[in-house]
């Protein structure tokens, strides 16, 4: 792919989303939910992002890239507790890049930064999911070290079932 300009590694700036980007957070998310197939619709709002990333309590971080003022991408991430290890981790929740930037390495570059920063946190490992259907998504994501787990399952209850969990799960 020919180089572009835009994107050059000295053009282009990752940085800490702070609370007046809660909009290009979204604005990134829904990018993301019009590029994946049946994809149900993202549930985040302008309030929640506010909310959960930038209120009292705060439950994920965001690293926003910016390609001469412009965003280009973003890794939303949270630290998890891994009991069986004994240590923290970095669970990445979202990366996105924009499509006409795809291509010149900003994916891992973000990837790479929350990492580093989680390391920097005492964190030595990341984690994420990807749908078994995403064969593009898996192959960047095994490109840049990360191996697919075959010894276990995700499990979740959502919706209903997690309401019925919480209120008669007793």
């Amino acid at each position: 792919m020919a180089s572009d300009p835009v994107i050059a590694k000295t053009k282009v700036h990752i940085r800490q989303a702070v609370e007046k980007d809660a909009q290009i957070v979204c604005d990134l998310l829904a990018d993301l939910v019009r590029t994946l197939r049946d994809a149900p619709p993202c549930g985040s709002t302008l309030e929640t992002i506010r909310h959960h990333g930038f209120g009292d309590k705060r439950q994920f971080e965001a690293l926003i890239a910016e390609a001469e003022g412009t965003p280009a991408g973003l890794v939303l991430y949270f630290y998890t507790y891994s009991t069986w290890r004994g240590c923290l981790g970095v669970y990445v929740q979202d990366l996105h890049v924009v499509e006409r930037f795809r291509g010149h390495g900003l994916g891992r570059r973000l990837l790479a930064d929350a990492a580093r920063r989680g390391r920097a946190d005492g964190c030595t490992h990341l984690r994420l999911s990807v749908d078994p259907g995403n064969e593009a998504a898996l192959t960047f994501y095994e490109a840049v070290g990360l191996e697919p787990r075959r010894d276990e399952t995700i499990c979740q209850a959502a919706g209903e079932a997690f309401r019925h969990l919480a209120e008669d799960g007793r």
